[in-house]
């Protein structure tokens, strides 16, 4: 084979870039020392480059510039020689009959008292291969002991037994499993950094490259036996996985390889999370059960330590659903008894009967412009029944965007007044208590009613005054934010507390009120939220509560069309997004722009971040597209003050787009707002659009909602959801849909955040049901568990510091 100078060339360049990046053969390194290339040489370094066409392609070598492979050429890596021996994988290897092999018990046992809920108290770093730097990483992903790690469930299983060997491997074939022998691996770094391991099996190859992910550098090494799944794709001619999952795979293996929810972020991997769950179930001798052995037998459950195990290191798929559907009952289980517990105990409250006949009521009603819908009446009815009883109303008042709900707040707040009794509205932010002052003012103020407003700063009466007259029962309506509820505020009578837009008005709150009102009587509570909570779920976050649903929405409001856009540059003016503005402006309306969530490290909203974001965002805009346009800008860094002085300028018309974070999200109404612009969408949750969604379309013109965002992942589908419908329920059922088993985590009824950590609402349906069968069972046999210390030790455990008052006898 002669070699033109050019050719001759060409191969010197592919050789030196090969082995700048690591690919080593006999031939690419003598190319490197020699200028005058033997005709063996010359041969053997074709079927070199040839061999590494997918990273000499990558490097930007054109392998089709170069001389063919000849039919008689040498192997791969040799030069006249015999080939080195491909590695051979001998399977299969030492399968053990069972997981209960590889979780037998050995090393230090952990330090708990045997109770599951102990383990929150014993750190990671105890464990094998954790230690204090590793600890941190998992801690910024969630998982904060080993409660946590023993809760962090596996995503999937890879079947050992269950393998297709590397020459059955064809490309396009999907959630491929194979086993082999490391081979080979480069590490390149530079513009696009990666990481190759080449695996073999009898002569066969598979590239598994790694891209952008300098961590897998030294993951293994060449005779580690491993374990592969992902798509094989073909890339010029050779099979190669991008980013598959590849696992060390041990003679001490179990049958299934568990493969856990990782983060590139925090550079937590599989293997680890895998090692260091299966160290503690070696060292968890034994989990104490609460569940009466009888309902075990009953539900044909597995006991609480053998569950983990089973969910963990399972000898097959059903071991592992078993296992889970044991940790998926006790969540469920404990829920139930957590809110029967909390049901028994609101019954022994004493609250307040309203001896209201409803005359403001009906004066309030017929000045109204307008009639209620049927859901607000209604609501209304419920509420007035609850006033009317005498034990506190703990009821939740759930109604979409737009529906409505300030009507069934008056008529609340009338009711108790009538009754001789105080009612307080508190709100999350200064500016909705003060939008919710003045429509309150309005709407009372043919009635004669006094209505303060009590906030830190420019308050309309003296705050003396105002307290004076709450005191001493002039006062029969404050609204303001949380400093109402504090000690520092006298109530001559109060009667009702109406919360509005609060993520959870807790039983620690409730308890604080409990002899809040006359006579040592708890006022009542109502809250109010316009987000809303599919039925499943609204079970776990207010399941001791009543609930009243706005289902409909009052005639004449406008609807608010939504389009998305994958781009909107922000110096185009010709950008469709950006001339909606300026169409709408022209017309005498005004806008939002919200800009990104921008979150830390750790994964969580960064408020100087994002204020950082929306002041860059409102002078790029006020130098490109918008620069014609009066522009603000409004985010959660600014002194209160500030803040409230902007957006009281943007209602009173003196700007005409506002830029925002999503500190205008909850209850901001500003009725001359038509067009809500979000950037970058998709890094937003769909229940969190469609309340960014409902701070426009609130007058007599209707809405635009423009998405700008990419088309990846889950984003594309909480933004097509989004222009499907402007039904909240519908969406937020959706949501639930989108994000799949294991991805809801709810707010338990005790308060505590992720009160499920593995259960799923629609999925496990049947074992929720099936634990609240059991659950009511038990308590009405013994409401507070008092013969069932177990059971009442979750109890207590789920209740946290609601637990004293909730748990008292």
């Amino acid at each position: 084979m002669a070699f033109t100078a050019v050719t001759h060339a060409r191969l010197r360049e592919a050789a030196r870039l090969l082995a700048s990046h690591g690919v080593h053969t006999p031939a690419i390194d003598e190319a490197g020392r020699r200028e005058q290339w033997p005709p063996m040489l010359e041969t053997q370094l074709v079927v070199d480059v040839h061999h590494h066409s997918a990273i000499a392609s990558q490097l930007g070598v054109d392998t089709g510039l170069l001389p063919p492979v000849p039919d008689n050429a040498p192997q791969a890596g040799t030069i006249g020689q015999p080939a080195e021996p491909e590695p051979t994988l001998e399977l299969p290897v030492r399968m053990p009959q069972s997981a209960a092999e590889v979780v037998s018990p050995r090393g230090v046992p952990l330090d708990f008292d045997g109770q599951l809920d102990s383990l929150k108290g014993v750190p990671l770093a105890d464990l094998d291969g954790v230690g204090e730097k590793n600890q941190q990483r998992l801690e910024k992903m969630g998982v904060r002991s080993v409660y946590d790690l023993l809760h962090h469930i596996p995503l999937r299983y890879l079947d050992r037994t269950e393998l297709t060997p590397i020459a059955g491997l064809s490309s396009g074939m999907r959630d491929a499993t194979f086993a082999g022998v490391v081979s080979d691996f480069t590490v390149r770094r530079g513009r696009t950094p990666y990481v190759r391991y080449t695996v073999a099996d009898a002569g066969r190859r598979v590239s598994c490259m790694f891209f952008r992910a300098m961590w897998m550098a030294g993951r293994f090494k060449k005779g580690d036996t491993v374990l592969v799944h992902g798509d094989v794709t073909d890339f010029n001619g050779s099979l190669t996985m991008s980013n598959p999952i590849i696992e060390t795979l041990e003679d001490t293996s179990a049958p299934m390889v568990a493969v856990y929810p990782q983060s590139a972020t925090h550079r937590v991997t599989t293997w680890l999370l895998r090692r260091a769950a299966l160290d503690a179930l070696r060292r968890i001798p034994r989990l104490d059960d609460p569940v009466p052995e009888a309902l075990l037998r009953h539900r044909q459950l597995l006991g609480r330590l053998d569950a983990f195990r089973a969910m963990h290191v399972p000898a097959n798929a059903a071991e592992a659903n078993w296992g889970r559907e044991r940790v998926v009952y006790d969540e469920f289980l404990r829920l139930q008894l957590s809110l029967g517990v909390m049901a028994h105990a609101k019954q022994k409250e004493k609250g307040i009967a309203h001896k209201a006949a409803g005359s403001l009521l009906s004066q309030w009603r017929e000045g109204l412009p307008y009639a209620l819908t049927g859901a607000q009446d209604r609501a209304i009815a419920e509420v007035t029944a609850d006033l009317r009883a005498d034990r506190p109303m703990n009821r939740l008042l759930q109604g979409d965007v737009g529906a409505g709900k300030t009507a069934v707040l008056v008529g609340t707040a009338l009711q108790v007044i009538e009754g001789g009794h105080q009612a307080v509205i508190v709100a999350p932010s200064e500016i909705l208590a003060r939008q919710h002052f003045e429509e309150m003012a309005e709407a009372l103020q043919p009635l004669g009613i006094q209505v303060d407003l009590l906030v830190s700063k420019s308050l309309p009466r003296p705050r003396k005054q105002v307290l004076a007259d709450l005191a001493d029962g002039t006062c029969k309506l404050a609204v303001g934010t949380h400093s109402l509820l504090q000690p520092t505020v006298e109530y001559a009578a109060l009667g009702a507390v109406i919360v509005d837009e609060q993520h959870r008005f807790g039983v620690d709150q409730r308890a604080a009120l409990a002899d809040a009102g006359p006579e040592g009587k708890a006022p009542d509570v109502l809250q109010a939220t316009a987000t809303p909570i599919p039925r499943t779920s609204a079970i776990t976050q207010f399941g001791d509560m009543d609930v009243s649903i706005l289902d409909e929405k009052p005639p004449g409001r406008s609807e608010v069309v939504t389009r998305w856009v994958e781009s909107a540059p922000i110096t185009d003016a010709d950008c469709n997004v950006w001339k909606a503005i300026h169409d709408q402006v022209r017309q005498g309306r005004q806008a939002f722009v919200v800009c990104p969530l921008v979150t830390n490290k750790d994964g969580n909203a960064s408020e100087t971040k994002m204020a950082a974001s929306a002041e860059a965002t409102a002078e790029e805009l006020a130098n490109g597209a918008l620069s014609t346009l009066r522009i603000g800008v409004v985010h959660g860094k600014l002194k209160p003050a500030e803040r409230t002085e902007r957006m009281a300028a943007y209602v009173a018309g003196e700007i005409d787009v506002l830029v925002a974070t999503t500190v205008i999200e909850v209850g901001v109404s500003v009725p001359n707002a038509t067009v809500m612009v979000m950037l970058d969408a998709q890094k937003f949750g769909l229940a969190q659009l469609h309340q960014l969604r409902g701070r426009v379309g609130r007058g007599r013109h209707p809405g635009q909602c423009w998405l700008v965002g990419e088309a990846t992942g889950d984003g594309r589908e909480r933004m097509e959801a989004m222009c499907s419908t402007t039904d909240g329920f519908e969406l937020s059922a959706m949501d639930l849909q989108i994000r799949g088993p294991g991805a809801l985590t709810s707010t338990a009824q005790a308060g505590k955040e992720s009160g499920l950590q593995v259960a799923n609402l629609i999925a496990d349906e049947h074992i929720h049901l099936a634990a609240r069968a059991d659950a009511q069972g038990i308590l009405s046999r013994d409401p507070q568990l008092l013969r069932n210390s177990a059971l009442r030790n979750e109890v207590r455990a789920a209740l946290g510091n609601d637990a004293a008052y909730m748990l008292k006898s």
